[in-house]
């Protein structure tokens, strides 16, 4: 477990946050237990672990997060024989249901929506059910602007974010219809979008000369998608987000903030885990792949095991860490050292005050970029606030506190917890945002090309709602799909 790198606060309430973050963890993605449980009873007969020393397999897949977890699913569903293996002892990947305060919160990936097919798939499939995020409909919002704090309603608020983010986004006098035509296919106009891809979030918005508090308003809204500097992330990745959204701030807002899973996304990682039929080797980080004679051999400390096909489905910045023989594309390699992902940090904070449905924000690189409340509660609120790039140290309640204040005057931080995805060795980030050119310059389509017998799935490359669980599931659904008609012709 990486639960060492919950960052906690000082002397005793250090400790006992530190407690609280390894705890909450080891039932994260509601998956540790029961999913181990699982193997041992009918994905591993053997046991929870696979066998050691040389092991035969049709399929290899690397990593269980959700496309590693679907890939596995569907391959083993379809008649083959499939290992899957994670380097935590937990499945879910860049999520971790979890709870504070008594309160269900997720570590990492939340939000879902009908608007997503491929994880409406999986709720129907299963018969989950969704709850709602208070703060994604504010009764009041509040911004950050040249050191004033603007405090409107929130009718008022989202009128005007919603008028700034159209402008920042109309680049064609289509509101991008022209750009993105098909959201599902991001290189479907691929010279429409080429010279936006070159472009940063931050030379737009230099472009279009907003008002001051307007374009304070409208900052952190794009800040917070590519959750690091708006300076070293692509504004195409911008306008796709904004396509998915149907060109609408409202249904993106829906689409990526407002609903999750009633249960957990863990109550989702176990189902699939459950559905499948397939070895699994928890706690077991990848040494190599390795490529020879139309098979593959995958190292770990300890074996090694072989396949006619692997599914790597593992975050992009991963990749740098791994040995493939023969030697991945120099694209690949190249967007693995640079990272395509955020380094922000989500915190989850108690506050003393009763603030209703709130939300705030503040351009970067302020010490909070978005904050929202997650639960009204009659000790308070919980509220969920990200920061982008290394802006905040979660883990002084000081400073959290005193980030707070310039967001919501006042605020008393009871508690809080956090998990450092950018420093658990297994993530290294958050979720994808492409840096400028890395959509165009080809560096996209070899990241999702395979090479010999090895395949890529994740959320890093997903074609629609990349950076989403949607987009994983995409992932991991299509390369099943392929590793099995490419096993089956032989």
């Amino acid at each position: 477990m990486d639960g060492g790198n919950v960052p906690g606060r000082r002397a005793d309430a250090g400790r006992r946050a530190i407690l609280k973050g390894m705890a909450a963890l080891v039932g994260a993605a509601s998956a540790a237990a029961p999913a181990r449980a699982a193997a041992t009873e009918r994905a591993a007969p053997d046991g929870a672990r696979a066998p050691t020393g040389a092991a035969s397999y049709d399929v290899i897949v690397i990593g269980g997060g959700f496309a590693g977890l679907v890939a596995a699913r569907d391959c083993s569903l379809r008649g083959m024989r499939v290992l899957l293996i994670e380097a935590r002892d937990r499945i879910g990947g860049r999520t971790a249901t979890s709870a504070f305060q008594g309160h269900r919160i997720e570590l990492g990936g939340t939000w879902i929506h009908w608007e997503q097919a491929h994880v409406w798939t999986e709720i129907t499939r299963y018969g989950l059910a969704l709850s709602e995020t208070p703060g994604a409909t504010p009764d009041r919002m509040a911004w950050l602007s040249r050191g004033r704090l603007i405090e409107k309603s929130g009718e008022e608020g989202f009128a005007l974010l919603s008028d700034g983010m159209q402008r920042y986004c109309d680049v064609d006098g289509d509101l991008a219809h022209s750009v993105f035509p098909r959201s599902p296919e991001p290189l479907h106009a691929v010279d429409q979008v080429r010279p936006f891809d070159r472009m940063t979030l931050n030379d737009r918005l230099a472009q279009i000369g907003l008002a001051p508090e307007i374009e304070d308003l409208v900052a952190p809204n794009f800040t917070i998608n590519a959750h690091r500097d708006p300076g070293s992330a692509s504004f195409a990745e911008q306008l796709h987000w904004w396509a998915r959204g149907d060109f609408n701030l409202r249904r993106l807002f829906d689409c990526s903030g407002h609903f999750k899973f009633a249960d957990g996304t863990g109550a989702l990682a176990n189902a699939i885990f459950a559905d499948g039929s397939f070895h699994f080797l928890p706690g077991t980080p990848v040494r190599a792949v390795r490529q020879a004679r139309g098979l593959a051999t995958v190292s770990v400390d300890g074996g090694a095991y072989s396949a006619g096909a692997v599914i790597c489905a593992l975050p992009v910045n991963l990749l740098k860490g791994i040995r493939f023989e023969p030697g991945l594309d120099p694209r690949k390699l190249a967007a693995s050292r640079a990272g395509v992902t955020g380094t922000g940090s989500k915190t989850y904070v108690h506050i003393r005050q009763k603030v209703g449905a709130w939300l705030a924000c503040a351009p970067y690189p302020s010490p909070i970029t978005l904050a929202f409340t997650e639960q009204e509660r009659d000790d308070g609120t919980i509220l969920c606030a990200f920061s982008a790039g290394d802006s905040l140290n979660t883990g002084d309640r000081d400073a959290l506190q005193a980030a707070l204040r310039g967001l919501l005057p006042g605020a008393e931080v009871v508690d809080s917890v956090s998990y450092s995805w950018t420093a658990d060795p297994y993530a290294l980030g958050t979720w994808a945002f492409y840096r400028p050119g890395q959509l165009t310059d080809g560096t996209f389509e070899a990241l999702r090309r395979a090479e010999g017998v090895v395949h890529f799935a994740g959320g890093d490359i997903a074609a629609h709602w990349r950076g989403f669980i949607d987009g994983a599931l995409e992932t991991g659904i299509a390369t099943a799909r392929i590793v099995h008609d490419a096993l089956r012709r032989g």
